[in-house]
């Protein structure tokens, strides 16, 4: 199962852990671990582009990013992945957990 943990605080996002594989298909061919491992590559790229204050940590099968910054277009950023993971659970809850921390 993946699981997508994040953490708000006074209504901003501090971090968000991903980790874990779907198992729902074969390995190479599992569509909810390659739509999960798209939204976070594309989150992280375009925080990294962004230039702010974001630390992101990358492991075999976890993915952690954590916002220093006051930049709001990353919290904006934040709230689309979470959103779009959750769209991905309300579907396929059985492979997939988005909790807040």
């Amino acid at each position: 199962m993946i699981k997508a943990l994040y953490e708000v605080s006074e209504d901003r996002y501090l971090s968000l852990e991903v980790s874990g594989h779907a198992e729902y298909g074969e390995y190479g061919k599992d569509l909810i671990c390659a739509s999960v491992s798209s939204i976070m590559f594309g989150l992280m790229n375009a925080l990294d582009a962004l230039d702010e204050n974001v630390t992101i940590g990358q492991e075999e099968n976890r993915i952690i990013i954590e916002d220093h910054s006051s930049c709001e277009t990353v919290q904006n950023y934040f709230q689309l992945a979470i959103t779009q993971m959750k769209t991905i659970e309300a579907s396929y809850g059985d492979f997939i957990r988005v909790e807040r921390k």
